[in-house]
């Protein structure tokens, strides 16, 4: 009897093991630099739309969109300011996800004191402006 609980409790420990090692190699996701998360898939299309018309201006885009709360462009300081977990995907639709992410901001107040606030999104973007990243 004691054999048999003794070969439970290893084979337990060594299952545990197995999927701590997994969880070592797992992969996040963050968003690509250039990438638009909207409020809706439709939305959505419509920035890429108007993105690829010629003479198309993205700082008055983003500006636009911004102000109608429709989307956000993702630069690479926008990227940059991501917090793990990263992007987690919500939903799928066709070639979109809805992806929920916090982006931390950092403001300095005075010497040696600074106001840190963190802002949830969750909006729609392309399947393919998620990209792995590696935990270690």
């Amino acid at each position: 009897m004691k054999t048999a609980v003794a070969i439970l409790a290893l084979g337990v420990v060594a299952l545990g093991m197995v999927a701590g090692f997994a969880d070592a190699t797992d992969y996040l996701q963050t968003l690509k630099e250039g990438s638009w998360v909207c409020t809706t898939p439709e939305a959505y299309d419509l920035a890429i739309a108007e993105q690829r018309k010629p003479n198309s201006d993205l700082g008055d885009m983003k500006k636009r969109f911004l102000a109608e709360k429709l989307c956000i462009y993702a630069d690479a300081e926008f990227v940059e300011k991501m917090m793990v977990p990263f992007a987690k995907v919500l939903e799928r639709q066709g070639n979109k996800v809805k992806v929920t992410f916090i982006v931390q901001y950092r403001k300095s107040i005075e010497f040696l004191h600074r106001q840190i606030s963190r802002v949830t999104f969750v909006g729609w973007t392309d399947a393919g402006n998620l990209l792995d990243k590696e935990i270690l």
